[in-house]
Formats: C-alpha cells, sequence, structure tokens
C-alpha cells in the first residue's frame, strides 16, 4: 500500500462522507481491499481535540452549514509513522464549501504546541482574530484504502466523544485515549469518507455518493451536542 498522507487529495480535494450497515460496509472494506491487490490495511488510533473561539462561532456553523464551515483541530496517531521518535502532533484547519474540501495541515513537536496556537495568526492565517480554546476531544479507530493520488477511502469505527481540558490539550505530553479516560458517549456507527480529485473515482465508487443530502456525519457536531448539548436555534448538531 502507498502512503500519500500529504499529498494533493489531503490538501485540497472533494470528499462526500457515509453512514453504512454491516452488510454494505463488508462488501466495500472488501472492494476496497480488492483494489489493494488483497492487502487489508491495519488499524491506526485516533486522538484529535477541536478547537473553537469563546462564544463558539466555529460550532454554530458546523452546525448551522455542515456545507460551508471551517474546523481547527489537533490530531496525534499511533502508530505515528515518520515521528522518528519525537512526541507530535498536527494542527489542522479545515475549510468544507460545497463538496470542497481544504486543508492546511502543520506538524509542531507537542511541546511547542501551546506557543504555535497562541500565535496562530501568524502560521495559520485562516484563524485569525480570536483566542481558541479546546472545546472536544474526539478518539477512533481508522482504516485507510489508498492505492493512488487520485483517491482515499477512511472507515472510522469506535468514535468516543470526550471532555477536554486546556492543561490536556495544551501540554507536553503525548494525548492518548487513555490520558482522556472513558468517552462521555460512543458511538457505535462506521462513518466512511471518500475524498478524490475531481473526476478520478472508479465508477463502482463514485455511485456511493450521497448527492445533494446534507452531509452523513460529522464528528465535531455531533461531539458537540453529546458532550456539551450543543444546539442551535433549539436544533441539537448531527
Amino acid at each position: 500500500m502507498l502512503s500519500f498522507a500529504e499529498g494533493e487529495v489531503t490538501k485540497l480535494r472533494r470528499e462526500f462522507k457515509l453512514i453504512l450497515d454491516t452488510e454494505a460496509l463488508s462488501e466495500l472494506c472488501a472492494r476496497l481491499s480488492g483494489e489493494l491487490g488483497g492487502y487489508l490495511p491495519p488499524p491506526t488510533r485516533i486522538v484529535s481535540v477541536y478547537f473553537d473561539k469563546p462564544g463558539l462561532p466555529l460550532a454554530q456553523r458546523a452546525v448551522r452549514t455542515p456545507e460551508d464551515c471551517l474546523k481547527v483541530r489537533t490530531k496525534e496517531y499511533s502508530p505515528d509513522i515518520g515521528a522518528g521518535g519525537v512526541q507530535r502532533v498536527v494542527l489542522e484547519v479545515k475549510r468544507e464549501r460545497h463538496g470542497v474540501t481544504q486543508k492546511r495541515r502543520v506538524w509542531v513537536p507537542r511541546a511547542q504546541l501551546q506557543n504555535v496556537i497562541h500565535r496562530s495568526a501568524g502560521l495559520l492565517p485562516l484563524i485569525a482574530g480570536g483566542r481558541l480554546i479546546p472545546v472536544l476531544g474526539v478518539t477512533y479507530r481508522r482504516h485507510v484504502y489508498q492505492a493512488t493520488q487520485a483517491w482515499r477511502v477512511t472507515v472510522d469505527r469506535d468514535i468516543g466523544f470526550h471532555h477536554v481540558t486546556p492543561q490536556l490539550a495544551l501540554s507536553g505530553e503525548t494525548l492518548t485515549a487513555e490520558r482522556l479516560g472513558p468517552p462521555l458517549f460512543m458511538d457505535r456507527r462506521v462513518v466512511v469518507e471518500v475524498k478524490h480529485l475531481g473526476e478520478e473515482l472508479p465508477a463502482w465508487l463514485a455511485a456511493l455518493h450521497p448527492g445533494s443530502r446534507r452531509p452523513a456525519y460529522s464528528k465535531f457536531a455531533e461531539g458537540m451536542a453529546r458532550v456539551h448539548a450543543f444546539a442551535v436555534d433549539g436544533v441539537l448538531g448531527g
């Protein structure tokens, strides 16, 4: 299997999300494994922390206009291929607009994260002009299927939502699921994300696109609803 974690399909892409039942998921994973010559990718454990500004404008936007929103988060991977023994974290700004996703990702040593967050205006201009605070921890298990530069499919299971404190989120020590503690809510649904460059998808995969319906899932909106009972205009995030 090839590794393109920092490739173009990560930086600028189209994507759609699916919630699949057991039978459909089994069929999809078998088909994806076939694209990789029968290879079954090992799982990666991911711990993510979402940030927002006072008043939670990013969370409000994720619920009100999921097709046009901005998310700021950190991610840590286990195993972290390429870490070279350094405790590190990737800081992401994810801009979603009408099916097109743009990401800016910056890898920083864990020990420098707090300083990077506080001076984010110079490093990540999309989030300039406001103090960022950690609002949600998310843990999950991910399988990544990718054979070309053109598209990638990720399958996320065991999605847990956690309270997170600034001390945990910004500490110099790697943030693990164990340090976060048991999730306040465990989502047993399986979330599939199909990410691609334009019209490069195989026909059988493109046929899974849900069309113009509301995005199937947002970890940020779902987690804010579960952990903080977050609602906009009386409607919980989904």
